[in-house]
Formats: C-alpha cells, structure tokens, sequence
C-alpha cells in the first residue's frame, strides 16, 4: 500500500463548510526581499546540459565540526524565478541560491553536495537539469570563499562585478568577528564540476573518487537499459564488474530515490529492477543482500510500543553481532523519524552514566548518523517548503485553478496541503475571508486530484479515515469487501504503528478500529 493519506482532521477549519534550464536575464525576485538580498547579482545565463549525478557517499563523521546553529533561519534564503522548460514550454516558479553560509546553516550542505540546489525539474513532462545561476559559498571551517559564475553570458568585468556584489552582501550580514583576511579574495569557479570537487575535498572525497563515481553513473545508465535482457546484461557486467562495489550500490540506491522523489517512475522502476538483478548476478550483491536481511531481523526486534530506552538497548546490541558496524548505522537509517530530538537526549543521558569505551563509542557514532540525517532533512523540507511556496503563489495567480494545479501536480503532496492549510488559517484570523476561500477551494480541489491518482486500498483507506462514525465505516468496509485481504489489514497495522510512532494518537486510534472491523470480514 502506498501513497499519500489525507485524514479528515488536517484539513483546514471552514468557517462554513534532462535539458538545460533557461533563466530570463534579470529574472524576477519576491518583492519582500531583505536590502541585502536586492544587492544581490540578477544575471543568469543559459544553462548548459549535463546530466544530473548523485552525491558520493560520505561517512557523517567525516564532516568537520561547524561554526553556526543547525537548523537556524536561513542567513541567505533562496529567491523565486520564473523558467520555461526547454522541452514542453511550460512556465514554472524554481528557488535560486545565490549565496549558502556553510558556518550558519550546515544543514544546506548535503543538498548543495548532492546536487539538490539550484536545479529545475518540470512538473509537466519532468525534464530538468541545472540553474546556470552564480552562486557563492562560505565555508569558515576551512577558512573558504568561494563563488561559482557560469562562464556563458558575460565578460571579465560583468563576473568582478557579481563577485563584488556577492562579497560585499555575504560580508554586509556576517558580524564584525566573524570577518576574515581570506574573504577580500574570493576563489573563483568557472567549472561546475570543479567547484564541486572543491567542497568534497573538505569531506575527505578526492577528485580521483568523483572521477570513479561518475564512471560508475555512466555504467548504470548502460545497465539499467539492459536489465530485461539477461544475456546482454550478463556481458556489460563483465565489462563493468570493477566498477561494481557498495558504492556502486549506495549510488544506485541514491538514484533510485532522486527519480521518485522528482516523479520520474519509469526511471525508478528501471532502477529498481537493475538493482534487483545485481543483487542475484554479483559477489558484492549477494552481501549485501545477506546484511539486508541481518538489517531487517534486528528491526523486527523493536516491539510496538518500544521506548527510545529500548530502541538504543537494540541499537547496542546489534554493534555487538556480526557485522554489527555496518548493521547498527544501517538500522539507525532506516529507524530514521523515530530517532528525533528526544533520542539524542536519551544517548547523552546513557553516556554520562556509561564507562565501557566501545559502548560509549557506539553512541556517540550514533549521534553522529542521526545528526547528520536531520541536517539532511532540515535541508530538504527547507528546499521543499520553498518549492512549496513558489507553486502555491502560481496556482493563486493562476485564472484557470484546476489547470495550474494539474500542470504542478508532482509538487501537489502532504507538504502542500500542510502549507495551504496553514495559509487559510492565517487568511481567517487576519479577516481575509475572500483569499481564506479562495485558498480554501484550491485544497479541495487538490485532495480531490490526489484521490484521483491513488491506488485502490489507498483511497480507500482514507475514506474510512474520514468517515464520521463507526456505522459509516462499517458499511464503507461491506461496500467494498472484495479489498479486504490479510495484505490489507497487515498494511493497515504497518500504518497504525507508522502514526503512533509519530504521535499521531487520534488517527492511529482510528486505523487501529478499522483494521480490527476489517479483520472480522474476512
């Protein structure tokens, strides 16, 4: 079961009832920008094609120790501007980031790394590729300046003047302590690529293992247009099968994840498939396969209910079995939104009392992964709350409101309806009734389309959720008992542990009634 649920008490109250991305020259910014921003350089060329690669696997403790507050206000945010896609024409709104402060926000790091700032993707045909706009990064751990200008569309002293600008608006916003020698000289880029091998040689990533990697990008994409055909792919194995190890693996796994996440699915069934195949036809495969199922045993471990107390004591202990190094981080990955703040809590209460050195090793590695995921995902719900943000105003400027909302339908989710829901509620308390039902119209129109694209048991799933009574379930339940399976209530259970875990108790509550009615129709 899978996709999106829209439980009746998120809705917002009623008050009754693969090409290069061109930017415009000068593209239009929001007009509540800060002074400092404006100041900011508006040139941005042509962009030219490439092909999207993923970010190299790094151990979270090899990032260096960061000046600056995780999880802060963004010091530069990104500004919107409107593109056309180079391959369908449609219009859409992408964020731009002309300057990242690494000392400030650290949680932008592991999106600027793995290729998530300053790209495009069409919510119509989903083509994309890279923003051909300046960008700047500081980096006060290694005392590193440094800006990106793409060499197309203009000359020697248009690129001094945006790095002035640059410079002088990255300065203007950092306090007077926090100034140093090495900013007057900026570092100047004019290569993407090695920009890029720059930042990763700060995370220990030569450029020798970026050149690795991209073969390895190549090598996928070979394979993957071979997977249905096993005798074909049983050759290019052999003429890859250097290139085959876990970061073969983990850059594959990444992939699959970017095409999804951009709604690409026949990318991602592709790779999917590839994967599935290595997993049969190759020695490293076959491990991997075998840590898969250590991963999934220890996690069946952890007991509905379980404590953050009980969490760690499973944690600890997989650190202690077979291969417990690479099972234990691998566990800690996928365990992911239980291991929030409150967790890291119980790690530092467990260290004071802790005297054994490998055990408090573990847990402090521990804390190392779960840091270094939520900087990840601070990062991405920023960048997706931006995106977010930018088609919402598209859809209300829009005159045809079904249509915009069909045309962005890859950004139409959860994360959406969240922030239209809390932009009709701030619409209703400032007496804004006119936007309030405007906006309020906009998400039943979207729930309705979401529902449209769910799966079966999914739909139906968020009916029963949304019922009003238990008799309203019940006969939801009888009009559509050719469902029901032990797949279903198993999926229902799954969903149920899922909400509690994020303590969402009433909605939990709920699938825990419907899944015992439906298990008494079987």
């Amino acid at each position: 079961m899978s996709g999106i649920l829209l439980p009746g008490q998120d809705k917002p109250s009623s008050s009754g009832g693969g090409s290069g991305i061109e930017l415009p020259k000068g593209y239009s910014r929001r007009r509540d920008e800060s002074a400092e921003q404006e100041s900011a350089p508006a040139e941005t060329p042509v962009a030219p094609e490439s092909d999207i690669e993923a970010a190299p696997e790094v151990a979270p403790e090899a990032a260096p120790q960061r000046r600056g507050r995780p999880g802060e206000d963004l010091l530069f945010p990104p500004t919107g501007a409107q593109v056309q896609c180079p391959n369908c024409g449609t219009p859409y709104a992408v964020p731009i980031f002309t300057i990242i402060d690494l000392g400030v926000n650290p949680e932008l790091g592991p999106a600027l790394l793995g290729g998530q700032v300053n790209m495009a993707m069409c919510p119509q045909c989903g083509a994309g590729g890279p923003l051909s706009a300046p960008l700047m990064v500081h980096e006060p751990a290694h005392d590193f300046l440094g800006v990106f200008v793409p060499p197309t569309g203009s000359d020697e002293s248009q690129r001094q003047r945006i790095i002035g600008e640059l410079t002088q608006t990255l300065m203007r916003r950092l306090p007077t302590e926090a100034r140093r020698g090495y900013m007057l000289q900026p570092r100047e880029y004019m290569d993407w690529n090695r920009f890029m091998e720059k930042l990763w040689e700060f995370q220990g990533v030569t450029p020798e293992m970026l050149r690795r990697q991209r073969d390895q990008a190549a090598a996928i994409q070979n394979l993957m247009r071979l997977a249905d055909d096993p005798s074909a792919l049983d050759i290019a194995l052999e003429r890859h099968r250097s290139l085959i190890d876990r970061q073969f693996f983990a850059l594959l796994e990444r992939l699959m994840m970017m095409s999804g996440a951009q709604g690409d699915r026949q990318s991602a069934e592709a790779l999917r498939a590839l994967r599935l195949a290595l997993l049969e036809k190759t020695e490293v495969g076959q491990e991997i396969k075998r840590l898969q199922q250590r991963v999934e045993q220890t996690i069946r471990q952890i007991q509905p209910g379980a404590t953050r107390e009980d969490i760690l004591d499973v944690l600890l202990a997989a650190w202690n079995a077979e291969d417990g190094d690479e099972v234990a981080p691998s566990v800690a990955m996928a365990l992911g939104p239980n291991l929030d703040y409150q967790f890291l809590l119980v790690i530092a209460n467990r260290l004071e009392g802790e005297t054994d050195e490998q055990t408090r090793q573990h847990m402090e590695q521990l804390r190392e992964i779960i840091t270094a995921m939520q900087e990840q995902q601070q990062a991405s719900q920023q960048q997706m709350a931006v995106q977010a943000q930018e088609v919402l105003q598209a859809i209300l400027e829009a005159t045809d409101v079904e249509a915009a909302l069909r045309e962005n339908a890859d950004m139409i989710d959860e994360g959406f309806l969240q922030l239209l829901g809390a932009n009709v509620d701030r619409a209703e308390k400032a007496g804004a009734k006119a936007a309030a039902n405007r906006m309020r119209k906009i998400y039943d129109l979207a729930v309705d389309m979401l529902q449209e694209e769910m799966a079966p048991d999914v739909r139906l799933v968020n009916e029963l959720l949304n019922a009003p009574d238990q008799n309203a379930r019940r006969k939801l339940l009888e009009e559509n008992r050719s469902m029901l399976s032990r797949d279903f209530v198993e999926a229902l259970r799954q969903l149920e542990d899922d909400f509690r875990a994020r303590q969402a108790t009433d909605v939990a509550d709920r699938l825990k009634s419907i899944r015992a009615q439906a298990s008494l129709m079987l």
